[in-house]
């Protein structure tokens, strides 16, 4: 399970040619932002010509996913799937919103007070300037993130875990090059709740938490290893936005309506609904339980530092956007088109809570542990919801009559 870097909320998929199109009526809302706590409020698909409104994405498409036995006595699930990525190409690649100083400036503003200061430094500070001894890397990728925190004094040593065996290598060796106090493990978050090593007074969730399908598993196997060292932390800084980039009709129109009003040097040309059957072949964990990470978190956690970074309108139309790598031919400010867009980015997410995309948050474990009847319902209702999308391709649910409108029922 690896993590996009800089929020790459939909790691690789084709985007709709479909530019500055409105996809006419829409049926009820998507769960966004705090609200994302049930599967139950997504929008009901078109049914296709026998009415059957569980209709699979497409038949022939190849996922990463498969199950295979294993020794649950040893902390590994015999009954959970493996999902990950169709290659480890799909991560580390394009230009992200976060790209362009505004925008960190924007982020940084808002997760910690301070435009100038970033989330990791706000972390050290909050620590009272003293640096965590031994942090746990969920899903580290390429090792980036805790060499940073490394280098920066706000972590003396680490252990990073990760499916991806080809990353893994690439972060064993960065960390082996500069002589790094950091190990490695390859480790299936779906599947395993054994941790390597102990004693870790922080688990740093970057960008990786939303890859994960069992999130409830892992969730639960965190904040297990947490209580184990007292006044050990889980930080977060992570997509939350809908799942699978499934916008809600009212934010997907906005984010057409920005588009079409901007100066034609700075509009995406290739804005379209995010395409579940591309998603599902180039990384089928992409975003999956988005929607679910809030409320799963506040089972185990609660929070000693949250905020919120917005993005519902300004993530999908600076990233990936090819106009804003080139010159304008007429002469447009690019610095104000930027700013713009944060502005309508953020007067839209004061207006529409709930609909954020990212969120910064330092929590620790819940000293009351859930019941034993709650922990067995909600492993309960995981394993059928997975074991359900097993059998459907890959589909949780319906297709939003968004994503029909724009691209059919496949």
């Amino acid at each position: 399970m690896v993590a996009c870097v800089i929020f790459s909320s939909i790691c690789a998929y084709v985007l709709s040619s479909s530019k500055r199109q409105v996809y006419g009526e829409y049926p009820s809302k998507v769960p966004t932002g705090r609200e994302r706590s049930t599967n139950s409020e997504l929008e009901t698909l078109v049914p296709d010509a026998s009415g059957d409104n569980s209709q699979k994405v497409s038949a022939n498409i190849v996922m990463s996913v498969h199950s295979e036995p294993n020794d649950s006595a040893s902390g590994v699930s015999d009954v959970h799937s493996t999902i990950e990525a169709s290659s480890s190409s799909v991560y580390y690649n394009g230009v992200y919103w976060n790209n362009f100083e505004q925008v960190r400036s924007y982020m940084n503003q808002l997760a910690t007070g301070d435009s100038s200061v970033q989330w990791l430094e706000h972390l050290y500070a909050w620590n009272g300037e003293k640096p965590f001894r031994k942090a746990l890397i969920v899903s580290c990728g390429n090792g980036f993130v805790e060499r940073d925190l490394y280098s920066k004094g706000i972590i003396l040593s680490a252990v990073g875990i990760d499916i991806n065996e080809e990353l893994l290598d690439t972060a064993r060796a960065e960390a082996s090059k500069h002589n790094l106090p950091i190990r490695y493990y390859q480790i299936d978050s779906n599947k395993q709740n054994v941790f390597p090593e102990d004693e870790y007074d922080l688990v740093l969730n970057h960008a990786a938490l939303h890859h994960v399908a069992y999130i409830d598993f892992h969730t639960r196997a965190l904040s297990n290893l947490l209580r184990r060292t007292p006044g050990s932390v889980l930080v977060n800084y992570d997509f939350v936005g809908p799942h699978r980039n499934q916008y809600d009709a009212d934010t997907w129109e906005t984010i057409h309506q920005v588009n079409e009003e901007s100066d034609e040097c700075f509009t995406k040309p290739n804005l379209g609904y995010p395409h579940l059957p591309t998603m599902l072949y180039t990384d089928p964990s992409e975003a999956i339980h988005s929607e679910l990470l809030i409320s799963t978190l506040n089972r185990y956690f609660e929070p000693l530092w949250l905020r919120y970074l917005n993005g519902a309108l300004a993530y999908e139309l600076l990233t990936h956007n090819e106009n804003l790598q080139r010159p304008c031919s007429s002469g447009a400010n690019i610095t104000q088109h930027i700013n713009r867009i944060i502005e309508l980015d953020a007067q839209y997410s004061e207006s529409h809570r709930g609909r954020e995309l990212f969120m910064y948050s330092i929590l620790k474990p819940r000293a009351r542990w859930p019941s034993e009847s709650d922990l067995d319902s909600w492993t309960k209702s995981e394993n059928d919801r997975e074991r359900k999308a097993l059998q459907d391709g890959g589909l949780y649910y319906p297709m939003t009559l968004a994503h029909v409108r724009s691209h059919g029922n496949s």
